[in-house]
């Protein structure tokens, strides 16, 4: 089920909430330092911005977009996650994807100056490789530091999108934990005093140790979109459609 909200205020694009578990109570795959993908997010995505017979460019370095495009009858190209970073001179000209999806990851350790520059360089990317019109859905997660400052790339990542000249089409939260009638997530297995080491009883409240009480707090349950419009050669960088914004 897909919740929108379109009258969200000037300068803010569409919001959309997305449920993306996999199963539930059956976290998301991960890959390594990539943002994981889950597949009914990648399904989702070639199924909203692509028609029967368009073009996605995966550039998550999961494959798992180009997957999904596949079942669904579109033709793809997926690339790994160390795809160019700067087109060459001229290069607008090889545009080819109606949809191009890339992951962006909280990257703590980056200054961010350094971060910004990367940031554009990914954007201009995707840019280049999507066709006038096409669509652009960058999915970022939340980072933390060692001393618990919240690392978000969606500001900069829309910063860049205006660098490269992009409409903010939309936002998307995906969300990526099960849903159950206590709430969003699973049920935290808790070993009571007097059980066997092999043995664990499933009941209300937090784990004994306060480092695993503390990872269920902190852990992402969703993901963020930031889905973008390249415009079509000739148009102006301004929205075109109530609800789009200039990134």
């Amino acid at each position: 089920m897909t919740h929108t909200l379109n009258n969200t205020g000037a300068g803010r694009p569409p919001l959309a909430v997305w449920l993306c578990a996999p199963t539930a109570h059956q976290p998301p795959p991960l890959g390594g330092d990539l943002v994981p993908v889950p597949r009914r997010l990648a399904r989702r995505l070639v199924a909203e911005y692509t028609c029967p017979g368009g073009v996605v460019a995966d550039l998550t370095g999961t494959s798992l977009v180009a997957e999904q495009a596949a079942a669904a009858g579109r033709f793809y190209e997926a690339a790994p996650p160390t795809f160019p970073h700067r087109p060459a001179h001229g290069e607008r000209d090889v545009a080819w994807a109606d949809l191009t999806a890339l992951t962006v990851s909280a990257e703590v350790d980056e200054e961010r100056q350094v971060r910004e520059r990367r940031l554009r360089a990914r954007m201009l990317f995707a840019a280049t490789v999507t066709r006038p019109g096409g669509i652009i859905a960058a999915i970022t997660s939340v980072g933390h530091t060692p001393q618990g400052v919240v690392v978000d790339p969606a500001p900069g990542l829309v910063r860049a999108a205006s660098c490269a000249g992009l409409v903010y089409l939309q936002h998307v939260i995906a969300i990526t934990a099960p849903l159950c009638e206590a709430g969003l997530g699973a049920t935290i297995p808790v070993r009571s005093e007097g059980l066997d080491a092999d043995e664990e009883e499933t009941e209300p409240g937090l784990p004994v140790s306060v480092a695993n009480a503390a990872a269920s707090i902190t852990s992402p349950a969703h993901l963020n979109v930031s889905v973008f419009r390249v415009p079509k050669k000739g148009h102006t960088v301004t929205a075109e459609a109530p609800g789009e914004v200039g990134a």
